[in-house]
């Protein structure tokens, strides 16, 4: 009898001593679950609130420049233009498919090259020079990847945030 009672008694507090060893990794994972939970929840409310809006479209075929406007009418505040898409499609000289162009960008508009976009300016940019506050409009300069561009067609611009919300706008290139 005193056996068995030795033999349930450390049956018991092996189980204690294993579950207290496993209450640490099993608290470690619900933390991570909470903290993604988190950053998803604050990514899904950052996209909710971002928003853009393309305007001023011109381009015009001898030089393959394009010229907009980005209004962020949303209340984030963009900055992280590295990560920013602009995808052009347009018309080529010789007919044919439309080429499409992903466009990078560029710190810089002084001696743009072909394939990138850069800020030109940002109107009212009061609160956080560079930052494209909600309210500021960013005036964008681009260059085609093709130089060659049929006057006439239809000329479009894609253009997402790093949180991917995008706008579209189309114009005749002149």
């Amino acid at each position: 009898m005193g056996l068995s009672i030795a033999i349930s008694g450390g049956i018991v507090t092996f189980t204690i001593v294993y579950a207290m060893m496993s209450f640490p990794a099993i608290l470690d994972d619900t933390a991570k679950i909470s903290r993604s939970s988190s950053e998803m929840s604050n990514t899904l409310d950052a996209i909710i609130h971002t928003n853009i809006s393309i305007s001023n479209l011109v381009d015009t075929a001898a030089t393959a420049t394009a010229t907009f406007s980005i209004t962020n009418t949303g209340n984030t505040i963009l900055w992280n233009y590295k990560q920013f898409d602009a995808i052009a499609s347009y018309p080529p000289l010789l007919p044919g498919n439309r080429v499409t162009s992903v466009l990078q960008y560029s710190s810089s508009c002084t001696g743009l090259t072909a394939g990138h976009w850069c800020i030109n300016s940002i109107t009212n940019d009061l609160n956080h020079p560079g930052l494209l506050d909600p309210g500021e409009t960013a005036n964008i300069k681009m260059i085609s990847s093709n130089q060659a561009i049929t006057s006439g067609g239809t000329f479009t611009i894609n253009f997402g945030t790093d949180n991917g919300v995008i706008d579209t706008s189309s114009v005749i290139i002149t």
